[in-house]
């Protein structure tokens, strides 16, 4: 039994109904609560963009869900997760779009990176989770649930 690191996503590091622009700036504006809370530096969302444009849209994993993230290097403070939903979805040219949720992963270690990915999949493959994202009107329960989620491998 695997629990999610307890902090490793913060209250502050979700915002609901957030507008954005393009693809783009969903991604900027789910990194830069990571870089608010001290987990990476601005660095490291440019990386996230240049990941997408150098290797396409493989980062929306599921219908409406991208997982913006980047290999661990020296950008990346501590490990962690942002969530932002959108007000309105926006494509990134995948057979996924429209996104409205857009998570933002960062991580020290390949080791971290690689666990948490595993466990953030077996939590938003349960079903419920992705309309419990949507419909969330409160980021600390949503906080809490995500860090309190055990999965077992």
């Amino acid at each position: 039994m695997f629990k999610i690191n307890s902090n490793v996503i913060l209250e502050e590091n979700i915002k609901l109904k957030v507008e954005a622009k393009d693809w783009i700036d969903s991604m900027k504006k789910s990194g830069k609560l990571l870089v608010n809370s001290g987990f990476i530096k601005e660095g490291y969302i440019d990386l996230t963009i240049k990941n997408v444009e150098e290797n396409g849209p493989y980062i929306v994993i599921a219908p409406g869900l991208a997982l913006s993230h980047y290999r661990p290097d020296e950008t990346v403070l501590k490990t962690g997760l942002s969530l932002i939903t959108l007000t309105e979805p926006l494509n990134f040219n995948s057979e996924n779009d429209p996104v409205d949720i857009v998570l933002t992963l960062a991580s020290t270690s390949d080791d971290d990176h690689l666990n948490l990915l595993q466990k953030l999949s077996c939590y938003l493959s349960e079903d419920g989770k992705m309309d419990r994202i949507r419909n969330c009107t409160n980021p600390g329960e949503l906080a809490k649930e995500i860090n309190e989620y055990e999965v077992e491998f």
